[in-house]
């Protein structure tokens, strides 16, 4: 059996790991035991989060083929095909998110993000959400989702790349939050197709969000009562 995704079955320990990032270099407090929440971590876990990046942006770019609300997306050894749904125009604000490195990962950029209108609400009861050491901090990760990304072209793909390198370089300093405009859809994944030998891996990303990326904007997100201005 073809193994197209091996390492990338779940996010949620990903998800675990990058929260605790966040809350290490936000100003706040992590509660979890044993897990030091000093600065000069948050700056080291951020530098090599950023080199990796920087890795990754002389990778190969899979820009995807459009028909209509087909999607075809062609990699090393493997072609995936999605169904489009509706389009939309989305304001999230980041809490994390790496590329990936896989010549077949079907999506090869994921992100972690709350929702502007979850934002809003949480700003409106707690204004220092984001900081851990804030009682709606712990709110806050009930609504962050997971995100796997297909960028519709290389040009899109290096954007949120430098999106979440100014997340990483700003969540490490105590500076600006980082919050992402796009253009976009969800993505009904139909068939990944193994090209050699015809094997349909399909089961094996089930589980995963797939969103289509069209076009994307980073904004600023000093104040969360503000978010989503580019001011």
């Amino acid at each position: 059996m073809y193994d197209v995704v091996a390492p990338f079955h779940s996010r949620s320990p990903l998800a675990f790991a990058l929260l605790v990032l966040w809350c290490v270099g936000c100003g706040g407090e992590s509660r979890t035991e044993g897990v030091s929440t000093g600065p000069e971590v948050a700056v080291d876990m951020a530098a090599d989060m950023a080199a990796d990046m920087a890795d990754a942006s002389d990778a190969s770019c899979w820009p995807v083929m459009m028909d209509g609300d087909v999607v075809v997306l062609q990699e090393e050894d493997v072609t995936s095909t999605f169904r489009a749904g509706e389009p939309y125009t989305k304001t999230v604000m980041l809490f994390g998110g790496e590329p990936v490195e896989h010549d077949n990962a079907v999506s090869n950029i994921y992100i972690f993000a709350l929702d502007k209108e979850d934002a809003l609400t949480l700003a409106a009861k707690y204004p220092d959400f984001y900081l851990c050491s804030s009682p709606g901090g712990q709110e806050a990760q009930q609504f962050i989702l997971s995100y796997d990304l297909v960028p519709a072209t290389c040009q899109v793909y290096e954007q949120l790349l430098s999106a979440l390198r100014a997340f990483n370089r700003n969540n490490a300093t105590g500076g600006d939050r980082v919050s992402l405009q796009f253009d976009g859809a969800p993505l009904e994944l139909e068939s990944t197709i193994v090209d050699a030998t015809g094997e349909d891996v399909t089961d094996q990303l089930l589980d995963r969000d797939f969103h289509l990326v069209t076009a994307v904007e980073q904004l600023t997100g000093q104040s969360v009562l503000e978010f989503g201005t580019t001011e």
